[in-house]
C-alpha cells in the first residue's frame, strides 16, 4: 500500500511538470495564405554553400478549408547539372525525424546517388521539427524526460535469462500494466495541450502535403520525385497507393511494410520486423571475433569464434537481471539493466566497434558510455505517436495478459530484442489516442504505376528486414515495383556503402532503367574496416567512383554515426 501511495503522488507531480504551460499554437492564416512559398539563405553550422531554407503553406486540413493552414519546413539544394530534371523530395524516417537537413547538409552527397540533374528537397513532416504547428503535448523536453524517468518507458523491460520461467511472465505483466498506465496519462495529457491540432500528422496527410509541394515547385503536372528511408519507405508505399497517377520515380529504402504498421496493433509487429534482428547480431559477434582483440574490445583472444564473443556478452547480459550496474557517472546516473542493451547499435555498423567498446567497458564495470547513449531521446514530445497512432486502425484495448504473451513469443522464437524496440521504438499505446484523423489510408496497396517503384532493402536490416520489401514488391507486383538486394547488415541501404546501389539508384533516376530481377549488390566498407578483415573491400576506383563513394561515406556518418 506505501509503494502504491508514493508511485500515485510522483505520477501526479509529472502530469502536473507534463502539461503546464504546453497548449497548441495554430499558424496565423491571416499571415500565411495557402500556397504561398518562400526561400532564403539558410543559416547555422553545417549548410553547405548554396543550400536555401523556406517554407510553403498548405491547408490544415484537405478536407476542410476552415480548419486553418500548415506552414511545412523546407530545405533545397538546386541541381547542380546544367540539364536540370525536377526535384526529388526526400525523407530520413523516423517517424520523428526531420528532413531539411538532407538537403541543407547533404544535398551535394545525396545528388551522387539521385544525380545531378536534380534539385534535392526536404522537409520536416507534420508536426515534426520547424514544421508548424509543432507536437508540443508537454512544456518543454525536459518535462517529456521527468514523465518517463525510471518508468518502463525510460528503462525498458527487465527480461529474465530463462524466458519460460512462470515469475517472468508475472512480472512483465505487471509491468505492462504499469506501461499501459503511462500510455493513458501521456496521451491524456497530449489531448488536453493539443485538442484537434493531433489530429493533423499522419502519413495520409503527410502524401497530400507532397503533392502539394510538387506542384508549387514544378506545376500542376509534375509528377512527385521521392527517396523515402525507414519510415519514409511507408509514406512512400501510401503516396504511390493513394495517389498512383501522381507517382514518377518513387525509391523505398529499408522497407516499413504499410501493411502492418496502418492495419494491426503495435504488439504483434515484432512477428515480421524483427526476423533479421537476431542473425544481425550473430553478425555483430562473429565480425568483431574476426577483426580480432585490436580491432574489437569484445574479442579477448585472436582464436575467438563469434559463438564465443557472443557468449561472453550475453552472460553480462543476462547478470543485470539479477544485479543492475551502478553507474554513478552517467550525464544522468542510474542504473543498467537488462532492459537498456544494444539494440540501437545493431541498425549502424559502423558504429559496432564504438558499441564494443561501450560494452566491454560496462563488462569491466563502467556503463557510463551505455548509459549516457540510451538517455538521449530520438523525440523531444510524442511528435512519433502522433504519427503512428494517427496511422493505425483503432483496435480493441488489449489486455496486459495479451500483449505479454505475444511478447513472450516473439522472445522465444523470434528475437531476443522483441521487448527492447517497445520503448526504442515508441509506437505502442495507441488504443488511448485521443483524435481521429481526418483521413486513414488503410489501401489497397497494388496500384499500377506508369513508373515502376524501386525497392531497396539489405540482406541483414535488424529494423525492417528483407521480408518486408519482398512483400511491399510482390503487392505492388511486377509491373509496378522492382527489388533490389543490398548484400550487408544494417538499416537501410546507406547503413554501409556501396557504389553498385548508388549507379543503380542514378540509372533509375536518370532513365527509368530497373535492375534485373535477382539483382544483388554488394557493399564497399565492413563494420571493422581493417585490411586483414575478411569482409574488408581492396578496390581501385575512377575518379567519379572515388566521389561517389566519398559522398556515399558521409551520408553513412550523417545518418548511422
Amino acid at each position: 500500500m506505501i509503494r502504491t501511495n508514493v508511485c500515485a503522488t510522483l505520477l501526479a507531480s509529472a502530469l502536473v511538470l507534463g502539461g503546464a504551460n504546453a497548449a497548441f499554437t495554430p499558424v496565423n492564416s491571416t499571415l500565411y495564405k495557402v500556397g504561398q512559398i518562400q526561400w532564403s539563405n539558410c543559416t547555422g553550422e553545417g549548410v553547405v554553400p548554396g543550400a536555401e531554407c523556406g517554407y510553403a503553406i498548405v491547408p490544415l486540413d484537405y478536407f476542410n478549408t476552415s480548419a486553418g493552414v500548415a506552414k511545412i519546413a523546407l530545405g533545397r539544394y538546386n541541381a547542380t547539372s546544367p540539364k536540370r530534371k525536377g526535384i526529388v523530395l526526400v525523407n530520413p524516417g523516423g517517424p520523428g525525424a526531420p528532413g531539411v537537413g538532407l538537403a541543407t547538409e547533404n544535398g551535394p552527397d545525396l545528388q551522387q546517388v539521385v544525380g545531378e540533374e536534380y534539385d534535392i528537397i526536404g522537409f520536416d513532416p507534420r508536426g515534426i521539427g520547424q514544421t508548424e504547428p509543432a507536437t508540443q503535448c508537454y512544456s518543454s523536453p525536459a518535462a517529456r524526460q521527468a514523465f518517463i524517468a525510471n518508468t518502463v518507458l525510460d528503462r525498458g523491460y527487465d527480461v529474465a535469462p530463462e524466458v519460460k520461467d512462470p515469475f517472468n511472465r508475472y512480472h512483465l505483466i505487471q509491468t505492462q500494466r504499469d506501461a499501459d498506465g503511462l500510455y493513458k496519462s501521456q496521451f491524456e495529457i497530449c489531448g488536453q495541450t493539443m485538442g484537434d491540432g493531433l489530429r493533423y500528422m499522419g502519413t495520409s496527410t503527410v502524401v497530400r502535403d507532397v503533392d502539394f509541394i510538387t506542384r508549387l515547385l514544378e506545376g500542376e503536372e509534375a509528377l512527385i520525385n521521392f527517396y523515402g528511408l525507414s519510415y519514409g519507405t511507408a509514406i512512400g508505399q501510401y503516396l504511390v497507393n493513394m495517389m498512383p497517377h501522381r507517382a514518377g520515380h518513387i525509391v523505398i529504402d529499408g522497407v516499413l511494410d504499410a501493411v502492418p504498421w496502418s492495419s494491426v496493433p503495435s504488439y504483434k509487429w515484432e512477428r515480421q520486423f524483427m526476423v533479421d534482428t537476431d542473425d544481425t547480431y550473430k553478425l555483430f559477434m562473429s565480425e568483431c571475433a574476426k577483426a580480432g582483440p585490436s580491432q574489437c574490445a569484445l574479442a579477448k583472444h585472436a582464436n575467438d569464434t563469434g559463438e564465443t564473443v557472443l557468449a561472453r556478452v550475453e552472460q553480462f547480459v543476462n547478470n543485470l537481471y539479477y544485479q543492475p550496474l551502478a553507474v554513478p557517472n552517467a550525464t544522468l546516473p542510474g542504473i543498467l539493466t537488462n532492459g537498456l542493451y544494444l539494440l540501437g547499435s545493431l541498425i549502424s555498423p559502423t558504429s559496432w566497434p564504438d558499441a564494443a567498446q561501450a560494452v566491454a567497458q560496462a563488462i569491466n564495470g563502467d556503463g557510463t558510455t551505455i548509459l549516457n547513449a540510451v538517455n538521449v531521446k530520438d523525440n523531444s514530445d510524442l511528435e512519433r505517436s502522433a504519427v503512428s497512432c494517427n496511422d493505425n486502425k483503432p483496435f480493441a484495448p488489449p489486455t496486459a495478459q495479451e500483449v505479454i504473451d505475444e511478447q513472450l513469443y516473439d522472445l522465444e522464437h523470434v528475437s531476443r530484442f522483441s521487448l527492447s524496440v517497445v520503448t526504442s521504438e515508441p509506437d505502442a499505446g495507441c488504443q488511448f489516442w485521443p483524435v481521429t484523423p481526418p483521413e486513414r489510408f488503410l489501401g489497397p496497396w497494388n496500384s499500377t504505376l506508369k513508373i515502376p517503384m524501386l525497392v531497396v532493402s539489405n540482406t541483414l536490416d535488424p529494423a525492417t528486414p528483407l521480408l518486408s520489401g519482398q512483400l511491399a514488391q510482390k503487392r505492388q507486383g511486377d509491373s509496378s515495383a522492382r527489388l533490389l538486394i543490398q548484400n550487408g547488415p544494417g538499416h537501410t541501404s546507406l547503413a554501409l556503402p556501396s557504389l553498385c546501389k548508388a549507379l543503380v539508384l542514378q540509372a533509375y533516376f536518370a532513365n527509368d532503367t530497373l535492375p534485373a530481377v535477382g539483382t544483388i549488390c554488394q557493399v564497399d566498407a565492413s563494420p571493422f574496416p581493417d585490411p586483414a578483415n575478411a569482409t574488408s573491400l581492396a578496390r581501385r576506383e575512377s575518379p567519379k567512383e572515388r566521389k561517389m563513394l566519398d559522398s556515399l561515406h558521409r551520408l553513412t556518418k550523417v545518418l548511422h554515426g
